[in-house]
């Protein structure tokens, strides 16, 4: 049995809230889930951009 990475379970937990509509998780609003900062396979700011290995040790 294959494992699953910590951003792939994350990824199908956030297709299967969204019917697995991808165009639904890249759009989601639902900022108060504890999943929604990393939906996209990465970190990301309050504004859906892409945090940085550089911006999160600056943190």
């Amino acid at each position: 049995m294959k494992r699953i990475t910590r951003a792939r379970a994350i990824r199908a937990k956030c297709l299967d809230c969204c019917c697995g509509q991808i165009v639904d998780v890249r759009e989601c609003t639902i900022k108060n889930c504890a999943l929604w900062m990393y939906r996209m396979g990465y970190e990301v700011d309050s504004n859906g951009n892409q945090i940085t290995k550089k911006e999160i040790k600056e943190a």
